[in-house]
Formats: C-alpha cells, structure tokens, sequence
C-alpha cells in the first residue's frame, strides 16, 4: 500500500487527492475497486473534505486524460466517484493560451439522530500548467500513465 497526493494550487485556492492503493486486495476482494481517497479542498473561502472509493478504470482513464492534457494543453480530464455525487473532478483547458483549471464537487451524507443530511462543496480555480507534469509524478498516477491497463 502506497500514500501519494496530487496537489492543484493557484492564487490562495488548492486540491488536494490522496490515494492509497491496495491492488491486491482491491481486485480479490472487493472487484474494481482500486483506491480509497482522501479530498480536500479550499477555494475562494470555501472548504471541504471527503474519503471515498475509485474505480481502477476511472483512475486510469483520468491518468491517461491528464497525461493527453499535458502533453497538448487541450482537452480535459474526467474523475468520479463510484458512489454518485461523492466525487466529481474535471481538470480541463480553459483557453487557447495554454490556462487550465480544476472544477468538481465532492459530498457526503451525514446521518444525525433523526435525519441525514447532504454537506458539499463546489470549487473551481485556474493553475499553472507545469502542475501537469507534478501531478503525473504521483505514484498512483505514474503506474497508469506507463500502464495503461
């Protein structure tokens, strides 16, 4: 089991993904299941966290669209959460010139004593593009992105 962060910062605003991959007994146990993650973020005075599990696909498919990203500074790159609404990030371009951006949403039910209760928060921020490149050194991303499967 390894622990890595992909980190996305800009003027004040940061995103924050851990991973810790259990490969063997994710695809024993539990099937697809590849990654349980931690978020965090803070933007513009908003502030959240989450813990949730990833698929392997996703995790790879998102790796494999950070890299084309990177390489082209067009496009964009898709994450989600097995459970709906846990997890949505998109790391994408957002001009001609070369700026990217990270937008998403994570939440969670919180159960009180007689009720649950949705808590979220929606972010969105613009970074320097040669983060690309840091965040495709974590190593949770790394074995996708030279491994495709």
């Amino acid at each position: 089991m390894s622990i890595t962060a992909l980190r996305f910062q800009g003027q004040g605003h940061s995103f924050e993904i851990g991973a810790s991959i259990e490969e063997e007994i994710s695809r024993q146990v539990l099937g697809d299941v590849s990654a349980y993650v931690y978020v965090s973020v803070s933007s513009n005075g908003f502030i959240g966290h989450n813990d949730l599990w990833l698929a392997h696909e996703e995790i790879a498919q998102f790796a494999r669209q950070l890299g084309e990203l990177n390489q082209s500074l067009k496009g964009e790159a898709k994450l989600s959460s097995i459970s709906p609404n846990e997890l949505e990030l998109v790391v994408r371009a957002v001009s001609s010139r070369g700026n990217v951006a990270v937008t998403g949403n994570t939440g969670y039910w919180v159960k009180s004593e007689n009720a649950m209760f949705w808590h979220s928060v929606s972010f969105g921020f613009e970074f320097e593009p040669g983060q690309l490149s840091e965040a495709l050194q974590g190593s949770w991303l790394r074995q996708y992105v030279s491994n495709p499967d």
